[in-house]
């Protein structure tokens, strides 16, 4: 009799890495509409386009790619495919690092906005990056 050995991966830390895409999408077109001057949110304030384009800066882009990768990477750790363990170490270690950066950032210049809601897509992004690298290091044996 053969045992066939069940794949068995980590939905919380799939589904994290599912919604954590999503809003980063979202961030990602805000941020679009902003620059385009198509759509200033009221949470700017009165500077409009000046306003979105120093709050945002050039982070629309990353922000769209990190999104897409980090859906595509937790959709295929669902389906345990054999590309998704790799992504997903490389997507969590880019939000970890960047997320790390922007924390540090806040912290030396006293510069957190406890308004700005996309602060905390990042801090959630930075924890679920740094947890859940790890979490795929200490596990990589069930991709196998």
């Amino acid at each position: 009799m053969s045992e066939t050995k069940k794949k068995d991966s980590n939905e919380l830390l799939n589904l994290l890495m599912i919604i954590i895409g999503f809003l980063f999408i979202f961030k990602a077109i805000m941020e679009f509409l902003a620059w385009a001057g198509i759509y200033a949110p009221a949470w700017l304030g009165g500077g409009g386009l000046e306003a979105a384009l120093s709050i945002f800066g050039g982070q629309g882009v990353i922000s769209l790619l990190l999104g897409f990768w980090c859906l595509v990477s937790g959709i295929g750790m669902f389906r345990e495919e054999e590309y998704a363990m790799g992504m997903g170490l490389v997507v969590l270690s880019i939000m970890a690092a960047a997320g790390i950066t922007a924390i540090v950032g806040w912290i030396v210049s006293g510069s957190f906005d406890w308004t700005y809601w996309p602060n905390y897509i990042i801090i959630a992004a930075t924890v679920i990056g740094v947890l859940g690298f790890f979490w795929l290091l200490f596990t990589y044996k069930r991709y196998d």
